[in-house]
């Protein structure tokens, strides 16, 4: 009995016990756990740009969404505003792409109906060129008639007049002038009805006759034994040949008159 009491006191005895004296761990507390730093991008992988663009912006909000202080997290309308920013940023990038993508669409589209409409007016004027050369080798030995006062005799005084005397009607004339403006020769032709007619001065006298060549005239009708009253003329001949200048025809009517076949206003047999 003597023995365990000793022994129980010995094992409260503080001089058998080994003190255990506190560590810097247990004074300042534990360590924060280690761990891998956050791999980041390096500044030569990103893209030069000259404005923020969607994956930048993204990426800046999620880090500051890790490394906001816990104690003073962001309000909820920060982070609303700032999301409402990324959206905003997000149409506007996909506004800009598809009106870019439009313009390019419009501009190839305006240059294909351009490319089209040169090469549709080329063919079409080659077409009317060779449709006006048809009807100008059609038109040789037929009359022609254009706007003018000019007329051809022939050597048996046989020549063709178109004149427009309007409303006038009564007895016509013709008076046939030389290069000088001198009338040489009058020519009555007889009852005139009125509005666009053409005459064959072969049928009828002139008064003196003249000789085969060209000349110009007036048309002249009195009605009812009234004053005589000017009426429009045009130049009318027979057509004795083509050429072409510059692509397009020109008629020969007589011997000397060349009129371009645009500008003939019929053509007679």
């Amino acid at each position: 009995m003597i023995t365990a009491t000793r022994n129980v006191a010995r094992a409260f005895d503080p001089n058998t016990i080994t003190p255990r004296y506190a560590t810097t761990e247990t004074t300042q507390g534990a360590a924060p756990p280690s761990a891998p730093a956050e791999q980041t991008t390096p500044l030569s992988s990103l893209t030069n740009r000259n404005a923020l663009g969607q994956d930048e912006f993204l990426k800046m909000l999620v880090a500051q969404l890790k490394n906001q202080d816990p104690l003073n997290p962001m309000d909820g309308k920060d982070m609303a505003a700032q999301l409402a920013q990324f959206s905003t940023v997000e149409q506007l990038i996909a506004m800009n792409k598809s009106m870019a993508a439009q313009t390019a669409s419009a501009t190839a589209t305006a240059d294909a109906i351009e490319a089209l409409g040169t090469a549709q007016t080329e063919r079409a004027d080659e077409l009317a060129q060779l449709i006006e050369g048809q009807m100008a080798m059609g038109a040789v030995g037929k009359i022609g008639v254009t706007t003018g006062n000019t007329t051809f005799l022939d050597k048996a005084g046989r020549g063709t007049v178109v004149v427009d005397s309007g409303t006038a009607k009564g007895t016509g004339r013709v008076s046939l002038l030389n290069d000088r403006g001198q009338t040489v020769s009058t020519i009555n032709v007889g009852d005139v009805k009125g509005g666009q007619m053409s005459f064959e001065l072969g049928d009828f006298a002139a008064t003196p006759p003249v000789p085969a060549g060209k000349y110009t005239y007036k048309f002249e009708v009195a009605t009812d034994g009234g004053p005589w009253q000017a009426a429009k003329t045009y130049t009318a001949g027979r057509i004795t040949g083509m050429r072409y200048e510059s692509g397009n025809p020109i008629l020969i009517i007589g011997d000397s008159l060349s009129v371009p076949m645009s500008q003939l206003t019929q053509v007679r047999n």
